[in-house]
């Protein structure tokens, strides 16, 4: 199941539309040039691997006990509900699903990245987020002014049935539809005519959300590993990577990359998100290799 409440489109997978699509695509990986590291010695090498273990049990240490502020970049895991009836209609618990009977094969279980002040969540639950601490558990009441908003009745519309005719729409009692640009849900049909409410099916509705932060982002090179992670999520780690040198990074694709949908939207994001976690960087290139394959095996070649 997927948020209504992520507000940037894109290509996140998900197992139902929502009507506010979350962008949910990609992964970095910084290869840093050390230069030098053939004529270390072998007390110079147990000393960087001692520096380097006491950065990262440092760097734990710190990851556990910073707070939530209005410019970090954390993964939290979370089940939303309508109040009035407790209905979930997203989450990312993969026990909660199971549960709740909402489990789906296809779907997407595992926390999501959120960047404070980035817009890619509802500012109301965003503020409730900031000062929290790594593992602590907080349930937002969200009411629909600062939600999906309120019920607007001139959402509603009646629309011929010709008209849906014609972009191959058959509308039945309940169905989703598209129309237009707009989507929304058939409420009646009448005769020739269709009522459709293109209203969120969380507007006027108040939202409850159970959060709980896993990690708070602060490594640098971490951060641009996230936020690439969240463009181009069905690329494997190891089939891409990305250098920086100087002001500079260039990010290197796979050809897979290609037959990703929309991908050329996804690296426009890769780019921007790449430009704010790392303010020292002023260009990002994007590369993709396409080797020559190679020629196929003759009897000749095989005796």
């Amino acid at each position: 199941m997927r948020s209504y409440l992520f507000f940037e489109a894109g290509s996140r997978k998900t197992t139902r539309k929502p009507f506010y699509e979350a962008h949910r695509v990609g992964e970095w990986t910084v290869i840093l040039n050390l230069e030098g590291q053939d004529t270390m010695s072998e007390d110079d090498s147990q000393e960087k691997a001692t520096e380097k273990k006491a950065k990262e049990q440092a760097g734990k240490k710190s990851r556990s006990s910073a707070t939530v502020d209005e410019n970090s970049l954390v993964y939290i895991d979370y089940v939303g509900r309508t109040k009035d009836d407790g209905k979930i209609f997203d989450l990312t618990d993969e026990e909660v699903a199971k549960e709740e009977g909402l489990y789906k094969e296809d779907g997407r279980y595992e926390p999501v990245l959120v960047a404070i002040g980035w817009n890619w969540l509802l500012g109301a639950l965003e503020e409730e987020i900031v000062g929290m601490k790594v593992g602590e558990k907080k349930t937002i009441e969200i009411p629909p002014e600062k939600g999906a908003g309120p019920r607007d009745p001139k959402k509603i519309k009646l629309i011929a049935k010709t008209k849906l005719a014609k972009q191959g729409v058959r509308p039945m009692k309940g169905e989703e539809i598209t129309f237009g640009h707009e989507r929304g849900v058939v409420s009646q049909v009448l005769g020739r005519r269709v009522r459709v409410d293109f209203n969120s099916p969380l507007a006027g509705k108040t939202l409850v959300f159970d959060v709980t932060v896993r990690e708070i982002v602060t490594d640098t090179k971490d951060k641009m590993m996230a936020v690439i992670k969240r463009r181009i999520p069905g690329l494997p780690e190891d089939t891409y990577s990305v250098s920086v040198k100087g002001k500079v990074v260039t990010v290197n694709l796979p050809k897979e990359s290609r037959y990703i949908q929309d991908v050329q939207y996804a690296e426009i994001g890769i780019a921007a998100d790449l430009l704010k976690v790392h303010e020292a960087v002023q260009e990002v290139k994007l590369v993709v290799t396409f080797e020559r394959p190679e020629p196929p095996k003759t009897e000749k070649d095989s005796s």
